[in-house]
């Protein structure tokens, strides 16, 4: 069902924004109860940009640059280098297969917290009849044995019934928080990873949340 590289490339992209991906939590994983829990869509804030990605789109504050790694990985390296060189790192790996991810967006303010604040999607098709709750489910035990799992539930995105999952870990020695969904839509689950450090989720959390009920595909 769900890969076990989709959950490898999303430590490729903690690369992006970090020295390194080490990833050695102690799991304890523990759960919410997992009924559906709606989210009404919010309006964009008028400050906020929309980050166009392949097939794929999210608004963002306006402090977050990024777009889609097919059309504008040279622009998304020239941003991370402009930061700081290290950031740029690790591009070269993503350039080899930059269709892997839909989109990607990093906060500018948060280069000197030692970890990039980072959006990425990622899609996966699915075999007929998978359900949210067995796509979360297979997500949630890829994760164990690397993260610490805070939370897991069923929620709604708009028309979309998701995944949602809280999960700590860390990368390059920084200790990070991630929120994830994991967004049905026909045969296709789109994974939208929110990532940042540790002591800023509980702040960043919010927009995160009204990013994600900004999030459209094609009609």
């Amino acid at each position: 069902m769900i890969q076990r590289s989709r959950w490898l490339l999303v430590c490729l992209l903690l690369l992006i924004t970090t020295v390194g991906c080490d990833k050695t939590t102690t799991p304890k994983p523990t759960t919410s109860p997992q009924a559906a829990s709606p989210a009404s869509p919010a309006s964009p804030v008028v400050s906020w940009k929309t980050i166009n990605g392949n097939g794929v789109q999210l608004s963002l504050p306006p402090s977050y640059e990024g777009g889609n790694p097919s059309t504008d990985l040279d622009a998304i390296a020239k941003s991370l280098t402009a930061i700081d060189p290290k950031y740029a790192q690790g591009i070269a790996s993503l350039k080899a297969n930059p269709s892997a991810v839909a989109l990607l967006a990093f906060d500018k303010q948060s280069a000197k917290s030692g970890f990039m604040t980072n959006v990425n999607v990622t899609a996966e098709k699915v075999p007929d009849g998978t359900t949210v709750q067995q796509y979360l489910d297979a997500a949630a035990n890829q994760l164990v044995g690397s993260y610490q799992l805070v939370d897991k539930k069923v929620v709604s995105i708009g028309k979309y019934q998701a995944g949602r999952i809280v999960a700590e870990g860390s990368a390059g020695g920084t200790p990070i928080k991630q929120l994830f969904y994991l967004i049905q839509n026909g045969n296709n689950f789109w994974l939208v990873t929110y990532s940042t450090a540790k002591s800023e989720f509980d702040k960043r959390l919010p927009d995160f949340e009204k990013s994600i009920s900004t999030f459209m595909l094609p009609s």
